[in-house]
């Protein structure tokens, strides 16, 4: 008998292209700890590596982004874990899977007490997101706006809650009203519905706010409104393309406006830190969630044999699919 594990054996539809296989159970060597895997936050590109469209993960390895687990067993020389500690797995483990043996120095202890395995699941790739997006961009001051699309994406509501945190001003581009009241409950400055954000008086009333940062999810056409929204010698940030296409903004409001646009990577925010202040970021971000002021809406979870749902699950959208889903590996 051993553990169970998905396994990425071609690029294609989820069906062909994961299978669920069995592996030894292993055992801890120097510097390293067994991670018995509670809890993996799922996300869109999960289904993209699984596709091929974004090449990710290579075949023949573990899917997964991120994840919680506890601490099973240790190797020799360990001291700065014990067995029974709560860990964040690193941004890139193949986390889809019971057990992990890692070194253990690449986990972040999780200090108590603890919020939910299903909130602490999320908050290594879109937390280091937010993160990342909030402070190395444009140097903010307290009472400072940024203006963003996509807000009620986890990274928008982290974003959110974040902003609060370091008293910064936010605007906030929804689809649908009625998630308005949730994301106030965040601590969302400002909300408005993106069908009505072109209009005169809103764009006016945007503008005489002085915004330096726009951040841009969606890509696409959304880009220019995000552009149209800040001020002159500003900075659009994008980090992702829910439209699937190129961010668009046209000559002349790039030549009006002297703004900048330029792409984010969570991965460049890593290699401007020493692993030092990422762990210390990490452990932030974990605190935060404890104390629930990182929270987000959850879906649905599944078991790993269920893992075809889940994949499923992550590719629908807005109120189908309705908030984040989770691995539970082990239930």
């Amino acid at each position: 008998m051993g553990y169970l594990a998905l396994n990425l054996k071609q690029y294609g539809p989820p069906e062909s292209a994961l299978e669920l296989i069995e592996l030894p159970y292993e055992h801890p060597r120097n510097n390293e700890a067994i991670v018995f895997i509670d809890a993996v936050g799922m996300h869109i590109a999960d289904g993209l590596t699984a596709r091929g469209e974004e090449v990710l993960k290579p075949l023949n390895s573990t899917p997964g982004f991120e994840g919680v687990g506890t601490v099973k067993a240790l190797g020799n020389n360990v001291n700065c874990l014990k067995e029974g500690d709560k860990v964040l797995l690193p941004m890139g483990t193949g986390s889809m899977r019971q057990e992990l043996r890692i070194n253990a120095l690449e986990l972040t202890k999780v200090k108590p007490p603890f919020t939910d395995d299903e909130q602490l699941a999320l908050i290594t790739v879109n937390g280091f997101t937010a993160y990342f997006l909030l402070k190395d961009f444009v140097k903010l001051k307290q009472g400072d706006w940024l203006i963003q699309n996509a807000a009620n994406s986890n990274v928008g509501r982290y974003l959110i809650a974040l902003a609060k945190l370091y008293n910064i001003k936010t605007v906030n581009i929804v689809r649908r009203e009625d998630i308005i009241p949730e994301l106030k409950q965040l601590g969302s400055t400002e909300i408005i519905i993106d069908k009505e954000h072109m209009q005169v008086d809103i764009l006016s009333r945007i503008l005489k706010k002085n915004i330096k940062l726009g951040i841009d999810a969606v890509a696409g056409h959304a880009t220019e409104k995000i552009a149209l929204s800040i001020a002159n010698k500003g900075l659009v940030v994008n980090y992702g393309a829910v439209t699937k296409k190129p961010c668009h903004i046209s000559f002349w409001t790039l030549f009006k406006k002297d703004i900048k646009l330029c792409g984010m990577s969570t991965l460049n925010g890593f290699s401007k830190r020493t692993k030092k202040r990422v762990k210390e970021i990490h452990e932030e971000l974990a605190s935060l969630a404890n104390e629930k002021l990182l929270h987000t809406k959850i879906a649905a979870t599944y078991g790993i044999e269920d893992y075809l749902k889940a994949y499923e699950h992550i590719d629908m959208k807005g109120k189908d699919r309705d908030g984040k889903i989770i691995l539970l590996p082990n239930k």
